[in-house]
């Protein structure tokens, strides 16, 4: 989806691109091959993370899917980039090193791609994914981490929250952001959904259970 600023405090959600306010030494790019593959055999379960660690591949309990995690490097401005707008960029979670998931605080932020056609990862989320749904990230080594959705909701483009969405502080998080609403041309969405994720306890990502969403 195309360039979208938020609220008037330097927050640039666009295609999606993103400044925050916090920097770290980027790490290495995640690598992976994209796929919608069923993400519910034992090896998948969590162990506790022991600390921070580099995500390359998320599995979700709805829709099921497992799918390559990639670092979108940062422009020169601090701005977040999103994965290339190709087949393969389509089917990823973009994510934005500033926060490692696993260190118990921040915003662990990612982001999907939206096609017109129905056929991105973007468009599979909105489809599926609800509150009490959960998601796991998993870096090297059988590093790991389970989320469950706590909340869905859609933010005009320009409204999205600062404090509670990017925030460097407070309790880890996962953040999701992809465009939604009215496509009105090229890269320009009315709607911008998000999902935020709490720590979860340790358990396969198809064992969540899923509670009722709040209307968005």
């Amino acid at each position: 989806c195309g360039p979208h600023r938020s609220g008037g405090r330097g927050l640039v959600v666009g295609a999606l691109r993103l400044r925050v306010l916090v920097t770290v030494p980027a790490p290495a790019t995640a690598t992976g091959v994209a796929s919608w593959s069923d993400p519910s055999s034992s090896g998948d379960r969590c162990r506790p993370a022991e600390g921070p660690f580099r995500p390359r591949e998320a599995a979700l309990s709805a829709p099921r899917a497992r799918v390559a995690v990639v670092r979108v490097p940062r422009t020169r401005d601090g701005e977040i980039g999103t994965a290339p707008v190709t087949d393969r960029g389509k089917r990823v979670l973009a994510w934005d090193p500033a926060i490692l998931p696993g260190g118990g605080e921040g915003t662990v932020l990612l982001n999907a791609h939206t096609w017109p056609d129905g056929s991105a990862l973007g468009n599979r989320l909105l489809a599926g994914l609800r509150v009490g749904d959960r998601l796991r990230l998993r870096g090297a080594r059988g590093a790991a981490a389970c989320y469950r959705v706590r909340e869905r909701t859609r933010f005009r483009r320009d409204r999205i929250p600062a404090a509670p969405t990017f925030r460097s502080w407070g309790p880890e998080q996962v953040v999701i952001i992809v465009c939604s609403g009215r496509r009105r041309g090229p890269g320009d969405w009315t709607h911008r959904t998000v999902w935020y994720l709490d720590p979860a306890p340790a358990a396969g990502p198809e064992t969540g259970a899923r509670t009722v969403a709040r209307p968005h």
